[in-house]
Formats: C-alpha cells, sequence, structure tokens
C-alpha cells in the first residue's frame, strides 16, 4: 500500500496494521521524522526502514533513536533493500515470538505464585490446627498434674513429679505405713490365737 504524504501514511496505517513500513524522510505535509514516532506510538510491532535522497548519517541515527528499524540512501540497490526487510521482518518475528514466551511465563508464575499461596494458607492453617491441639494437650496436662497434687495433698500421699507419678518420698511414707499395717494385723491375730 502506498501513500501519498505523511498524514495519508497515518491514516492508512490507522485503518489497517503492517509489518513492514517503508517510509521516506522528506515527504509533502509531515515528513518521516515526524510520522516515525507516531507510528511507532501506535504500531509498535511495525518495523520502519527509513528512505532518504541524502546521505546524512545525523538523520539516520535520530531515526533509529525514534524507533526505525534501519534506513537506505535512495537510490538504493535491489539486493540491499531486500536484505533489510528480510533482517526487519526476521527481527518482528523474534520480538513477537519473544513477547509471547514473556506473557505464557508471566502466565505460569502467575499460576504458580497462585498455588504457592494456597500452599502456605494451608500450611499455617494446619500449624494453626496442631498449636490448639497442643496447647489443649498441654492444658490437659496441666490439669491433670495440679489434680495429682490436691490429691496427694488430701491424702497426704505427697505430690507427685511431673509424670504424675509418685516421689519416692511419698513411696517411703507409703512404704512405712503399709508396713505398720501389716504388722498390726499380724499382732492382732496373734493375739486372737
Amino acid at each position: 500500500m502506498v501513500a501519498a504524504n505523511g498524514r495519508e501514511a497515518l491514516w492508512k496505517a490507522f485503518m489497517q496494521d503492517f509489518d513492514l513500513v517503508l517510509m521516506d524522510i522528506k515527504m509533502p505535509g509531515l515528513s518521516g521524522m515526524e510520522v516515525l514516532p507516531r507510528m511507532i506510538t501506535d504500531h509498535p510491532d511495525a518495523c520502519v526502514v527509513m528512505l532518504t535522497a541524502v546521505s546524512d548519517i545525523e538523520t539516520a541515527v535520530e531515526a533509529m533513536k525514534l524507533g526505525a528499524y534501519d534506513y537506505l540512501t535512495k537510490p538504493f540497490n535491489m539486493d540491499d533493500l531486500i536484505v533489510k526487510v528480510e533482517r526487519a521482518l526476521e527481527r518482528r518475528g523474534l520480538v513477537l515470538e519473544n513477547r509471547e514466551y514473556q506473557l505464557r511465563l508471566e502466565q505460569k508464575v502467575e499460576r504458580q505464585a497462585g498455588q504457592i499461596q494456597q500452599y502456605h494458607s494451608e500450611a499455617v492453617e494446619a500449624f494453626g490446627r496442631e498449636q490448639a491441639a497442643f496447647e489443649e494437650l498441654e492444658a490437659k496436662r496441666r490439669s491433670r498434674k495440679g489434680l495429682a497434687r490436691k490429691l496427694s495433698q488430701i491424702l497426704g500421699v505427697g505430690t507427685p513429679d511431673s509424670l504424675g507419678e509418685r516421689s519416692e518420698a511419698a513411696h517411703i511414707q507409703t512404704d512405712a505405713a503399709s508396713g505398720e499395717a501389716q504388722g498390726q494385723s499380724t499382732t492382732g491375730h496373734e493375739e486372737e490365737d
């Protein structure tokens, strides 16, 4: 598709997307240097090759800074044009492929981040349940230990140790008390005989 001036080039680019644009730097109305930034902004996937009749390196460098892929000096050799067009389209293909890869990678990272957040939430919930169960067991253990102490005090058999068993002193007291009781019952039987 051919445009006679800069405004027409912008209109045609507005109406249809192009893979490649060959644009003259000197055009009636808007120059190629004025059209270039708008073309690149509106069509970032299009490769623009600038054409110039003057071998002006500064203008060519400026065009490339504004987003042009390359430039050709008129009159140009058709082989040079073909090489530049092929390279521009190859670059465009790589840019689009890279963008697609980047998009798929971002989607994959987003999915994995969601899974990690879910696993984290599940782990926090499980930890909370385990913590509550542990605290409940600890409360029961303390309650049992307190009850055992009270019973020991009431019965006068000493205090239980941390495992809920009687202490060594309670063993001795209980054994001594049992011995006295056995001695009395034996003595009582002898007197009856």
